[in-house]
């Protein structure tokens, strides 16, 4: 194809394309700095109260919308009868990632139902800081641990939620002291560039992807659902990722990776896009930074390049110091964790051995 032809050979590049530039203005800005939370967070209107202050408009606003009935849609989801499984078993929870919830990655409990495992799943509000997030998931299983000292856990988690079960377990003041075993699919351990244009998962996640719904319930579940602050740690060098990458693997569980590398993208098309979007926002009055910028992201945007990504999650930024169990597999990010798709089963049948 000659230089600056922007004429788009496949519907999916064209609106690849589209999706990009119009994130262009959100880059220019760039991710919202946002203080930690506190170590524990008994419940979100407390949360809330406590840290108004800190988190500026962001807190401000979910305060303003919060009822304590939101808390009761957050914690572990245990399966039925769980506690007649073999106590020898580990109870298998599975941590989901941004914008999704424990329904969505259950297909990748399945085959592990079948051999007996016990499970469940954590919910929790997925664009909030990773942080709080991850005292959440600490608060949950110290509590489990009271109940039943001598359950082993496994985590098994999908993209994001592999972050906040890291934060959790390699914390000394959130490690619960009852995992033993970490499995992370499809984590941005290093961060995702994806991140930059969250905002348009946000908006699919409540006004374009879901079925029901008034507006104004979806509006307010947006709001405590979190409203960026995951994404702004997500953001490859951010400063939760700098603190949580400076400390150690917790030596007393048992870590694996999973990476795919099943991305829509050619190298070739994805030179297209650069190509494209660097002409057409030079010709966008007052774009011309953004596109700029947009432009330096795609020259390291892995994410979406076949053989390097997963369409998410590069496989250079899912690897992870001290972790030996690294295995790269061909899968998408989104379809790794259904049961109805082709990615499914091979993911299922790594987590399997793992447990095994």
């Amino acid at each position: 194809m000659p230089p600056h032809d922007l004429r788009a050979p496949t519907l999916s590049r064209r609106i690849l394309h589209g999706l990009l530039l119009a994130s262009a203005l959100a880059i220019t800005l760039g991710p919202t700095d946002v203080r930690a939370a506190d170590d524990e967070a008994p419940s979100i209107g407390e949360t809330l109260v406590r840290e108004a202050a800190d988190y500026g408009w962001r807190s401000w606003v979910r305060h303003r919308v919060y009822k304590p009935s939101d808390d009761e849609r957050y914690g572990l989801q245990f399966d039925d009868n769980w506690q007649q499984c073999s106590a020898d078993l580990p109870l298998v929870v599975i941590v989901h990632g941004f914008n999704s919830t424990p329904q969505k990655n259950d297909g990748v409990l399945a085959p592990l139902r079948e051999a007996g495992f016990p499970c469940a799943g954590f919910a929790y509000p997925n664009d909030h800081t990773l942080r709080e997030s991850a005292a959440r998931l600490s608060r949950e299983l110290k509590a489990l641990a009271r109940r039943h000292p001598n359950r082993r856990i496994a985590l098994v988690t999908h993209s994001m939620g592999g972050l906040v079960a890291r934060a959790c377990v390699e914390d000394p003041a959130l490690d619960p002291g009852n995992v033993t075993r970490l499995i992370q699919i499809a984590p941005p351990n290093q961060g995702t560039l994806l991140a930059h244009v969250a905002v348009a998962t946000d908006l699919w996640e409540h006004w374009v992807g879901r079925r029901g719904g008034a507006p104004w319930t979806r509006w307010r579940d947006s709001i405590v659902d979190g409203l960026g602050e995951a994404a702004d740690d997500l953001v490859p060098g951010s400063e939760f990722l700098a603190t949580l990458n400076a400390r150690p693997r917790n030596p007393d569980v048992q870590y694996a990776i999973l990476l795919g590398t099943d991305a829509s993208v050619s190298a070739d098309e994805m030179d297209w896009i650069r190509d494209a979007v660097e002409v057409t926002g030079g010709r966008l009055p007052g774009l011309r930074s953004a596109s700029d910028r947009l432009n330096n992201l795609l020259l390291d945007m892995e994410e979406l390049v076949d053989g390097k990504g997963d369409g998410v999650v590069a496989v250079k930024r899912g690897r992870l110091a001290g972790v030996a169990d690294i295995e790269v597999l061909s899968f998408g990010h989104l379809s790794c964790t259904a049961s109805d798709s082709a990615d499914g089963p091979t993911v299922q049948q790594a987590i399997l051995a793992r447990l095994r």
